[in-house]
């Protein structure tokens, strides 16, 4: 094969996909998947040093250094675990006991006397808070020193109306129910993303598909490019909410770290389909994903036999090992 005549166009977007590393450096549970890209590049900067001298001190040798690669992608979507890998946050499911402060100004709440809550509408739907739960506030200016105070309202159980002089009123929605009578909560399916002041390891195996047209064919072949061990980067992680201009993006970089054998990217192309006819079968049986994406006889698995258990995090036994989504 004419592997330097071989020429090829790229169109396309990749589809990522993080995995967890285990001990020993290999890929284990999947625990991301980017099918959404906007872009996803990988750039290559180095730095280079020279030496000079001579007449005119011209360049006589020179060395590359301090190689970085790194990978850009953006999507146009989010899930919680995609912004829990951004910010470096843990993300937990907390369904209907997710506590919501709410405020309010007064003239959105509406008091129903015989049955003591108020009504309030949160996109156009109708909900209800017991009178005791709302703690309201008024803004007063001192005369002498003409500053702004804010004063609580005390609320009891035999209050009905809304104090008159209130501003704004504040409550938990884990409180509010969908019935003035007393109906069910309205908090539901709600997710956590706890971001501390702490930085998480967020280092991954990460793949990316996508294809590599063949100039002379006019038809694709797979591309995938491997990155065995990738640290997203924690500086200049925004998460942008504007009114105006086009939807917001979201965007990753990713510090390819040298793996244990050197490497920190791979570009795999490969097509698919085996001389089956031949019998051709490159498949391994029993293997873990290592096996699969490094071929290295000090990771391979110990076992032969076709129905044996893959111990640990791998892919293959069910179990990622941890808590988070």
């Amino acid at each position: 094969m004419a592997i330097i005549l071989d020429k090829y166009a790229i169109k396309e977007v990749a589809d990522v996909m993080f995995y967890e590393l285990d001990s020993k450096g290999a890929p284990s549970a999947p625990v991301l998947y980017l099918d959404t890209l906007k872009t996803s590049t990988i750039n290559q900067s180095s730095e280079t040093v020279d030496a000079t001298g001579g007449k005119g001190n011209v360049k006589l040798l020179s060395w590359d250094t301090n190689k970085e690669l790194t990978l850009e992608i953006e999507d146009a979507v989010f899930s919680a675990k995609s912004l829990g890998i951004m910010f470096g946050g843990t993300v937990r499911q907390t369904g209907t006991t997710q506590e919501v402060l709410k405020t309010l100004a007064r003239d959105k709440f509406t008091a129903t006397d015989t049955t003591k809550m108020y009504s309030f509408q949160i996109k156009d739907a109708t909900y209800y808070i017991d009178v005791t739960k709302v703690s309201w506030f008024y803004y007063t200016t001192d005369a002498n020193t003409k500053e702004t105070a804010i004063t609580p309202i005390a609320i009891t159980s035999a209050t009905t109306t809304m104090p008159a002089n209130a501003d704004f009123g504040t409550f938990d929605l884990l409180d509010a129910v969908n019935a003035p009578t007393g109906g069910t909560g309205i908090v539901s399916d709600a997710l956590e993303i706890n971001v501390t002041s702490e930085f998480g390891d967020n280092t991954y195996y990460i793949t990316g598909d996508t294809y590599a047209r063949n100039v002379a064919s006019g038809k694709d072949d797979f591309l995938q490019f491997i990155i065995p061990k990738g640290k997203i980067s924690a500086e200049d992680v925004s998460l942008t909410m504007e009114a105006d201009g086009d939807p917001a993006t979201f965007a990753m970089t990713v510090n390819c770290l040298k793996a244990n054998d050197g490497t920190m990217i791979k570009l795999v192309k490969y097509n698919l389909g085996g001389d089956t006819a031949a019998g051709t079968n490159n498949n391994k049986g029993v293997a873990s994903v290592l096996d699969y994406y490094n071929d290295d006889t000090n990771h391979r698995a110990p076992w032969a036999t076709p129905n044996a258990r893959i111990p640990g995090t791998s892919l293959m036994d069910g179990t990622n090992g941890s808590d988070d989504l």
